[in-house]
């Protein structure tokens, strides 16, 4: 494993996004144990589409603090690995498993871990599930060919990711994707990889006004909150979660940011 290239990432992300502090500012409008678009209600919806059976082993890549693990492990009974890049997030997600019952604690397991250097067997995992993390990866070319090697004959990706649309894009666009480090790819570019990496039924779904609603009605929950949240933290936290929120929307209707959904079979 490369060990130089992993603590720069992840000072990165520790430090800026994916502070101890931030990661609670975002589990305010996600909710508790999300920090990924939609939290549970989303979560709950795209889960019907993988047919997940007892027993079976998940990889979540980008775990954040752990609600997709403990959602599949509680309701599906899956044995889940959530790997995260970000030390914060895996710590945080630790305390929660350490408060869970043994139906849950017993098959969740998480590891702070770069997505891109990490190795397991051939064929070990029946699922792969990851939530608006790949985003961070310039390769994914390499990383769809490695996730494909993990997954079992037979087995699912699924995926959902920030990506970018069809069009000649803003500077504000641009300057806020340099600014986090991305590397979006248009529905479509990224349905290309996923074919060019050996898999198969692929399926890759535009869904950029499902992530406006989904944006919209977050902050409809979250602005209410305003007293509280400044209590508990800053005016200034509180509207940068807003703004940033807002801007979302924004690039999304424009058409220079998209949100994409995709699922494929090994």
């Amino acid at each position: 494993m490369d060990n130089k290239a992993i603590p720069t990432s992840q000072q990165f992300l520790d430090t800026n996004q994916y502070s101890h502090r931030s990661i609670l500012r975002y589990e305010r409008i996600f909710g508790h144990t999300w920090v990924s678009t939609g939290g549970e209600t989303t979560t709950k919806d795209f889960l019907i589409k993988l047919g997940l059976r007892p027993g079976q082993q998940v990889l979540d890549v980008g775990c954040g603090t752990g609600g997709s693990a403990f959602f599949m492990a509680r309701y599906y009974g899956v044995y889940v690995h959530g790997i995260d890049l970000s030390s914060n997030m895996i710590n945080l997600a630790q305390e929660r498993l350490a408060r869970e019952d043994v139906n849950v604690s017993d098959k969740v397991q998480f590891q702070v871990a770069d997505i891109t250097k990490v190795q397991f067997d051939t064929a070990s995992f029946d699922i792969i599930y990851s939530r608006d993390t790949v985003l961070h990866i310039a390769d994914k070319e390499g990383l769809y060919k490695t996730l494909y090697r993990w997954l079992k004959p037979g087995g699912t990706l699924f995926v959902t990711d920030y990506c970018r649309g069809d069009r000649k894009h803003s500077q504000e666009f641009l300057d806020y994707v340099k600014q986090r480090g991305y590397d979006l790819r248009t529905v479509r570019e990224y349905e290309q990889v996923l074919q060019e990496a050996g898999y198969t039924q692929v399926e890759a779904v535009d869904l950029t006004k499902t992530f406006i609603s989904i944006l919209t009605t977050e902050l409809m929950y979250f602005e209410p909150t305003r007293e509280a949240f400044i209590k508990d933290y800053s005016e200034e936290e509180y509207n940068e979660i807003v703004d940033g929120w807002k801007r979302k929307v924004i690039r999304c209707t424009a058409g220079d940011q998209a949100w994409g959904m995709f699922l494929a079979i090994k």
